[in-house]
């Protein structure tokens, strides 16, 4: 067991010295991964543990201005950078979609990819307060394994690809997430500003179909450099992104029509002659 461990912090250590990207030392949360992983370990702690048992013996809290304002707030943030990093990428750099490797380099196009990256990275760490609101509402049943998993995950991708990979390939993903987020986060400020409007918003569920698309077009796009032996995009991390997309696409399908496919059980009325005796 010691052996494992040792090598499992040999390997840690090589691959965290020899492919950091030297350039992103200086952003605060992209150098060691220790305060990323213990803001992940502490996010699945409190919502999973001690925050429900926190919550226990409280009333819920009233956060709808708190949450209309953080709503609004995403809506912008997402909606700017989204903006900025297409006109970056397909306006300045001329993104190519069959294979767009990282620039290494000091140039003011690579520059900016790390600091659009890098603004991505904390709009995913801004996201984890959804489900903190969820549990300060004592809203547990909002707190289901996809939710959780979504949000932590895509803090320790969007952290990998700030330390390692900022820009690149990758890039696409960020781009099409932002405008997906902003179409989210629009409703659930809708909602949070009139919440009688959760039942006669019809396009509540096509934000889901949205979400299915986002990920098919990013199993494609992951997966199309890999058979290419030109591409200079590491393939280890174009696997993984394609698979974890596929993961996604699974468990938001999965969601998807258990929510509105399948009609709800009928519920069976109590025999008459029971409720009588």
């Amino acid at each position: 067991m010691a052996h494992v461990i040792k090598l499992l912090y040999n390997g840690y250590m090589h691959y965290f010295n020899e492919y950091k990207d030297p350039r992103v030392e200086e952003y605060p949360l992209l150098g060691s991964p220790l305060p990323v992983a213990a803001i992940i370990v502490g996010y699945l702690y409190f919502v999973k543990s001690l925050g429900p048992k926190l919550m226990t013996n409280r009333k819920p809290f009233e956060l709808n201005n708190v949450m209309m304002i953080y709503n609004f707030v995403q809506v912008i943030a997402n909606t700017y950078l989204g903006c900025l990093a297409y006109y970056h990428a397909f306006h300045r750099v001329h993104y190519n979609l069959a294979c767009q490797p990282v620039k290494y380099d000091d140039s003011e196009e690579a520059q900016l990819e790390i600091l659009y990256t890098y603004w991505y990275f904390l709009l995913k760490l801004s996201d984890l307060l959804d489900t903190i609101f969820f549990v300060l509402r004592k809203k547990d049943k909002n707190i289901s394994f996809l939710h959780v998993y979504h949000h932590a995950g895509m803090v320790f991708g969007s952290y990998i690809c700030g330390k390692f990979l900022p820009g690149g390939h990758a890039a696409l993903l960020g781009i099409i997430n932002c405008f997906v987020h902003v179409i989210m986060y629009f409703y659930y400020f809708l909602t949070s500003f009139k919440p009688e409007l959760k039942k006669s918003i019809w396009w509540k569920k096509h934000i889901t179909q949205i979400q299915l698309i986002q990920f098919a077009i990013l199993i494609f796009h992951f997966s199309r450099p890999i058979l290419n032996p030109d591409c200079e995009y590491p393939k280890f991390w174009l696997i993984c992104g394609a698979i974890q997309n596929l993961f996604m696409f699974i468990l938001f399908g999965d969601f998807y029509i258990k929510a509105y496919l399948k009609k709800p059980k009928a519920v069976q009325k109590p025999d008459k002659k029971l409720s009588d005796d």
